[in-house]
């Protein structure tokens, strides 16, 4: 059996929190009630201070009309000097929540009856000294229990400031509630301006709309147009502020009843302003109108690419000699003098007035102060060509140069008969009709056609026989053809008149093709012995004529020796 030295101390327990159930409701309840007095005096502060920029920034802007940045400031300072005042005198005491011994000490300060009792049992209860003994500790407990008990401890937390500023919040909110009846109609647009809204000041005169383009061009006229609403006066007022410092004033005058208009332009306006509207009581805040020069071209590069069927490369040309082939492309690269929105390549009429043709430029992607395009230059109706541009702005160029320009017609290709010589030849039915002929065109003859036609009259129809030039698109052609009558299809009779032309055509698809023609020739179809009987009597001319050139020649000579051998007159 074990000895008494051997038996081992039973150990001494802690006071438990569950012992002091009472303390620590007491000690809950009164940190939650230091909480919510704390927020409530925060937000009391809060509205208060809402309440007075709310009437400070009404009134102020009712009077003076507060500019947009203004009223920013006054917001800013407003709403967030409330929320300060919420942020430090209310959320953050109640978030740092009080610890147990504090709240204790809050408590002996409030009722000294306790006469340290409070604080001395929560320090107590919370050690784990064991010098200390657990029935004293209980005992104390107990009867700083009983005493809690028949104490009344709502006066621990002092509400006074927090009375004094919901008072005074109430008070705020009263103010503004009768400042808000007083203004009525006025009241809601000037809370709306408080909270940053862009619409003008409330007045017995509206400004329902004022209209003015902000940038305009210099040497532009300025339009600047007032609708009011409520009590319109007879005129209103337009207030400038120049560049240069100087201020114009100049009457408003009404255009129109229904509804009442107002309307003013200044003309041939050279700098930029600052401009008001004073329209009856109200009056609209101050914009700024920018004044600038109109966009212009800084330089021009200017290349004639040619039709594909005149295999000619592109060629760099002067804006002063434009003498442009129809069908040709021009392509300008143009440089401004700012940066632009857009820009358009134009073709003018003989009048300089009308435009024939327009193509749009388009902007470089990483350079809007240089353009690109290209317009096809039409073969009629094209006397100049101008450019048109408008930059960011929207402002539109002013008085743009002129450059003439001249369109050449692709000449037509032009076809001769060499042979036969004469305009009517005499055939046999069976006959091969020896053709000879020379083409030409400035860029390349494509194709020669025979046309014929039997007993031919104005409009009857005719055939035709195309004839081989190859695919080279030569600049001349001389060729010769043997026709053989015999397959003329239907067969022709003795007597018949066979008409024979030639055309030629060029490789022009843009504005043609252009086609050239020989005048009509005949060929007469008559019996054998009539051929023979022509033959006979052309064999006969040529041998007349040439006895004729026999004779001439001899003729010739003998005046050439009587000039040689005659003797010089004597001297005298």
């Amino acid at each position: 059996m074990p000895s008494a030295v051997d038996t081992p101390a039973p150990p001494i327990r802690p006071l438990a929190w569950d012992d002091a159930r009472e303390i620590l409701a007491r000690i809950r309840q009164l940190r939650g009630r230091h909480g919510r007095v704390a927020f409530c005096t925060g937000l009391g502060m809060m509205i208060t201070a809402l309440c007075a920029w709310l009437v400070a920034e009404t009134v102020t802007d009712f009077l003076v009309n507060l500019p947009i940045v203004a009223r920013l400031v006054f917001f800013i300072a407003g709403v967030g000097g409330a929320l300060a005042l919420l942020g430090w005198f209310g959320l953050r005491p109640w978030r740092q929540r009080l610890g147990d011994e504090a709240v204790a000490l809050m408590i002996e300060r409030a009722l000294p009856a306790f006469r340290s009792r409070f604080i001395a049992t929560v320090q107590l209860a919370k050690t784990r000294d064991e010098g200390v003994s657990p029935v004293l500790v209980k005992a104390l407990l107990a009867e700083t229990t009983a005493l809690a008990a028949t104490m009344d401890f709502s006066a621990v937390i002092d509400t006074r400031r927090l009375r004094r500023w919901l008072k005074i919040a109430a008070s705020a909110l009263l103010a503004v509630a009768v400042l808000a009846k007083i203004g009525d109609s006025k009241t809601w647009p000037l809370v709306r301006r408080a909270l940053l809204s862009l619409g003008p000041v409330p007045r017995k005169t509206l400004l329902r709309e004022v209209s003015a383009p902000r940038v305009i061009a210099i040497g532009d006229a300025w339009r600047v147009e007032v609708v009011g609403g409520g009590l319109v006066p007879p005129g209103g007022r337009l207030v400038l502020k120049m560049g240069s410092g100087r201020h114009q004033e100049f009457e408003l005058p009404r255009e129109s009843d229904a509804p009442p208009t107002f309307v003013r332009t200044l003309q041939s306006m050279q700098e930029s302003f600052d401009y008001r509207v004073a329209l009856g009581d109200a009056e609209s805040d101050s914009v700024h109108v920018k004044v600038k020069p109109p966009p212009s071209v800084a330089s021009i590069e200017c290349r004639q690419i040619f039709p594909k069927y005149t295999r000619l490369p592109a060629q760099r040309r002067a804006l002063g000699d434009l003498k442009i082939l129809a069908g040709s492309r021009l392509a300008l690269k143009v440089r401004a003098s700012a940066t632009m929105k857009s820009g358009e390549i134009r073709l003018l009429g003989p009048d300089h007035q009308k435009v024939v043709k327009a193509m749009p430029l388009v902007l470089d992607a990483k350079d809007h102060t240089q353009l690109v395009g290209e317009i096809e230059i039409p073969a009629r109706d094209v006397d100049g060509l101008t450019l048109h541009l408008v930059d960011d702005d929207e402002i539109e160029s002013r008085g743009a140069a002129i450059y003439p320009l001249e369109v050449l017609p692709d000449a037509v290709p032009t076809i001769r008969i060499l042979w036969p010589e004469r305009r009517e030849e005499l055939l046999t039915r069976e006959a091969t009709m020896l053709l000879s002929f020379v083409a030409k065109d400035d860029y390349g003859v494509a194709k020669v056609r025979l046309n014929y036609a039997v007993d031919w009259v104005e409009g009857a129809p005719h055939q035709t026989i195309d004839l081989d030039v190859g695919s080279a698109l030569p600049k001349e052609i001389n060729r010769r053809f043997n026709w053989s009558i015999g397959r003329i299809t239907p067969h022709v009779e003795e007597g018949s008149v066979i008409d024979y032309w030639f055309e030629v055509f060029d490789a022009n698809d843009i504005t043609g093709p252009g086609v050239g023609a020989t005048e009509h020739m005949q060929a007469r179809v008559v019996s054998d012995t009539d051929k023979r009987a022509d033959l006979a009597s052309r064999l006969s001319d040529t041998i007349e004529g040439l006895n004729g050139v026999k004779h001439g020649q001899e003729d010739v000579n003998q005046q050439l020796g009587e000039i040689i051998f005659e003797k010089p007159p004597a001297k005298p």
